[in-house]
């Protein structure tokens, strides 16, 4: 984001008239989400937050998407938790090969 986008970032934020813990909150799940993405995996998170941030505050993502896509990766990654669980018990139950 160059400075002239980092102002106009500013007077967003300073013009929003809802919860702005919410919007740092719902930027902070989004840049995670954003992350996964081949584009922004090598960006610096600072720049990562800016464009989460922004998508909010332009409306480009609503707060129900965020969320959407936030539980959905959730509970993929704790069902991918508990596969991996399960493997290692079921391994550790295995007679020992030498």
């Amino acid at each position: 984001m160059s400075a002239k986008n980092d102002q106009e970032l500013a007077a967003k934020l300073t013009n929003f008239d809802g919860d702005r813990y919410d919007i740092v909150v719902l930027a902070s799940m989004w840049a995670k989400e954003l992350k996964k993405q081949d584009k922004y995996k090598n960006m610096p998170t600072a720049a990562v937050i800016k464009e989460a941030l922004d998508d909010i505050l332009t409306k480009r993502v609503s707060k129900e998407e965020v969320l959407q896509v936030s539980k959905e990766n959730l509970e993929a990654e704790l069902k991918a938790q508990e596969a991996a669980r399960l493997e290692a018990e079921r391994k550790a139950k295995e007679p020992m090969k030498l």
